[in-house]
């Protein structure tokens, strides 16, 4: 024999046992019909003492592409092996392939078709053939040794129709892609993804008071209800600008060098210089990101993130500040008009006909307090960001095309749609008749 490393495919698998006349064992995570017939046929040729099949029923094995979407070779196998008095097992979980068709073993790794397609090539082997050689160990493992089922390791559960009838329904619900497809999105998936990036809540100027419109006259109960109030801490012409220790590139304080001024503008300059160096537009599509440069887009964000975080440290005093201010100022503003003509539901606060400047005082001061407390503490900047995969409708629509064309070059992206965007018997050389025919002929 030529080779023991070598490729084996589910063309390989029905050369190996239409071979079969002594003993048949085939274990693997799912099967699809090419083999299903194959072993249909040797079950005819083959005792039934010396046949074991083993297949993992789940509706998983379908979706990652071990047996066919539909579970058609699953049925026919069924079957087959009811018309000659025989059972295929079950396994949970099995993931390796096993083939033993008389003196010929394969030990194989299955082709998950959501992620690959299957090799055809013997220098890009998955499996290891052995010849004139089954381990006694392994046989008596499967069934097919001196020992019979006495020391029986895999398949030991028959699989019944009702399992196979609640896998095919749940395919049914949830039906797996298609396998090109789902490959095709996995390669541009890993070149690109959708991102956000949205910073909230950092512009001190929409900080506001929400005040009771009673305390401006208002006495109407449904005008009440509807009117609202705000009173902003921070004119739009406020700098609000303020020193923040310097952030180095692990996003933690550098206090070796001096500090910087931070304020909202600043924050709209980082977001718009790192929105230029890693995210694109894509139009309605949404913003892209390489994704080969999210590394280094997630590490600017934990800078940002640190600096904001110092930033909210550092206006917190001006916010008190400001807000001590506000009550005085509205205080002065209204007192004269609180004093003729009080919120009726002050009537009771007071002790003389007309409320005094003290009275008018501590009454607007309990009045505007929760408020007061609400804005010191209600001051949350926070960077979010999200990202989402580009779905394979997205890649074929000619649109988004001509935008990565645009901006990646026609060449690149011709490239690649070459390569992946096909199905897999347009995407592989046609095979010559049978590379491995002369390997395992007796």
């Amino acid at each position: 024999m030529s080779r023991t490393f070598t490729s084996v495919d589910d063309r390989v698998l029905r050369e190996v046992i239409g071979q079969a006349r002594q003993r048949l064992v085939f274990v693997a995570p799912g099967i699809r019909p090419l083999v299903a017939e194959a072993l249909a046929t040797a079950m005819q040729a083959v005792p039934a003492a010396a046949i074991h099949l083993v297949l993992d029923v789940d509706a998983e094995v379908c979706r990652l592409g071990y047996g066919d979407k539909d579970f058609k070779g699953m049925e026919l196998l069924q079957a087959a092996a009811a018309q000659h008095g025989l059972t295929v097992n079950h396994h949970p979980g099995i993931r390796i392939g096993l083939l033993i068709a008389d003196d010929i073993t394969l030990i194989y790794s299955p082709t998950p078709e959501l992620i690959e397609t299957e090799s055809r090539q013997p220098e890009k082997p998955n499996a290891i053939v052995l010849q004139n050689e089954l381990p006694s160990q392994l046989a008596n493992a499967c069934a097919v040794g001196k020992e019979g089922f006495a020391m029986l390791e895999i398949g030991k559960d028959r699989i019944d129709t009702c399992q196979v009838e609640a896998v095919k329904k749940e395919l049914q619900d949830r039906p797996p892609k298609e396998f090109n497809v789902a490959r095709v999105e996995r390669v541009f998936s890993s070149m690109l993804q959708y991102v956000e990036l949205n910073i909230e809540d950092y512009k001190l100027t929409s900080r506001s008071l929400l005040l009771n419109p009673e305390l401006f006259g208002v006495r109407d109960v449904e005008v009440v209800r509807r009117l609202t109030n705000r009173y902003h801490l921070f004119s739009e012409t406020d700098a609000l600008t303020v020193e923040i220790p310097h952030i180095g590139e692990g996003g933690t304080v550098d206090a070796a060098k001096p500090k910087e001024k931070f304020g909202p503008l600043s924050i709209d300059r980082e977001r718009k210089r790192i929105k230029k160096r890693f995210v694109f537009e894509a139009g309605r599509y949404g913003t892209l990101i390489l994704r080969r440069n999210v590394p280094d887009f997630e590490k600017e964000i934990k800078i940002l993130e640190a600096r904001i975080a110092e930033y909210k440290k550092a206006v917190q005093e001006q916010i008190k500040k400001r807000t001590d201010a506000i009550v005085a100022e509205l205080l002065e503003a209204l007192l004269d008009h609180l004093k003729a003509e009080p919120p009726e539901h002050w009537q009771s606060r007071f002790l003389d006909k007309k409320p005094t400047d003290e009275d008018i005082k501590r009454l607007f001061q309990e009045e505007v307090q929760s408020e007061v407390d609400r804005v010191k503490t209600d001051f949350h900047p926070k960077v979010f960001t999200a990202y989402k995969d580009v779905t394979y409708q997205t890649f074929i629509d000619p649109k988004f095309r001509a935008l990565m064309e645009d901006h990646f070059g026609k060449t690149s992206i011709d490239r690649i749609f070459r390569e992946y965007d096909a199905a897999p018997e347009q995407t592989q050389p046609k095979p010559p008749p049978s590379p491995q025919k002369e390997l395992f002929n007796k």
